[in-house]
């Protein structure tokens, strides 16, 4: 009889507090929307464009694993081929080409990728961010399956003349490493990474107007064997003007790039200048006397964009 009177003690106990932790969960969870809900109600009132520029949706992504293109036989006899060039390889992956003859270009017409296709090796890989106006860079970011923000080993720079006319350019690319492929993740949501900005980094000021968020890549570690890992990025235009980047795993933003053309036109200089000359490769020089143009001729352009005014962004 006790026992029975026991089990039904017992019984009643584990109910109560199973009514108690279901009233727990219920009122955490009640919390977090609410909280949730507030968040969001702060950043509408004070940010523009959410409604027409921020997704609900949700998104996934793997990370990339990647390594430095080097240029085989094959992509040499492509180079030799095109018009209008000399070139110079440093170390197997980095392409600087100088046109014999000024080329003009027009990157707001649609069939402008038309005319690189004679003249850039893997053009149509290369997706077109902005114009630095102060130094007459044309920047292009290479694409692995979704643009690759702000890498040095994964960019296409056309230097242009004061007529629009392409002189130069710097030419560096990635590969996927498809024995690390990965699985993808789901990643923060849109609003997280405009959230990411506003609240906690105050980037975003009141009255701003989110115009754009893209997805893409951006190197989130350099292993010592030279790989890199790129990490899904939210890009959020602000402004129409000003672009922000938020890794769309972690939450993090990323720093700013308005020193990019400086610094990674520097690191190239340092390179070639710290490279064996005997390993330079050129294509479509005739003799040691034209090398030997070629290479003054693209170090001093190099020399003269870095001693530039910076400032490169979206036009």
């Amino acid at each position: 009889m006790q026992w029975n009177q026991t089990k039904l003690l017992f019984i009643i106990c584990f109910l109560v507090l199973d009514i108690f932790l279901i009233q727990q969960l219920l009122t955490k969870e009640e919390y977090k929307y609410s909280e949730e809900s507030s968040t969001e109600q702060e950043i509408s009132s004070n940010i523009k464009g959410l409604e027409e520029n921020v997704s609900e949706k949700s998104f996934k992504a793997p990370l990339i694993y990647a390594m430095n293109k080097s240029y085989s036989e094959a992509d040499i006899d492509k180079l030799e081929q095109l018009d209008n060039q000399q070139q110079l390889i440093v170390n197997d992956y980095l392409l600087i080409g100088r046109f014999k003859e000024p080329v003009p270009i027009n990157v707001e017409e649609e069939s402008y990728q038309d005319k690189l296709d004679n003249l850039i090796l893997n053009n149509t890989e290369y997706t077109f961010w902005g114009k630095d106006s102060d130094k007459n860079i044309l920047v292009f970011f290479q694409r692995i399956e979704l643009p690759v923000f702000y890498n040095k080993n994964a960019l296409l720079f056309i230097q242009v003349n004061d007529d629009g006319e392409m002189v130069q350019y710097v030419q560096t690319m990635m590969e996927k490493e498809e024995s690390e492929s990965q699985e993808p993740e789901k990643l923060n949501s849109q609003m997280n990474a405009i959230s990411t900005l506003f609240l906690k980094e105050n980037l975003l000021k009141t009255g701003d107007t989110v115009t754009e968020v893209n997805l893409g890549y951006h190197n989130l570690i350099s292993l010592p064997n030279g790989e890199q890992v790129l990490n899904p990025t939210w890009n959020v235009q602000v402004n129409e003007t000003d672009d922000y980047f938020v890794n769309a795993i972690e939450g993090h933003n990323y720093p700013s790039n308005t020193d990019f053309i400086d610094t990674t036109y520097n690191e190239f200089i340092k390179e070639i200048d710290a490279t064996d000359a005997s390993t330079f490769l050129y294509l479509q020089t005739k003799d040691e006397k034209e090398e030997e143009a070629l290479y003054k001729s693209i170090k001093k352009s190099l020399l003269n964009i870095v001693n530039t005014t910076i400032g490169v962004g979206n036009e």
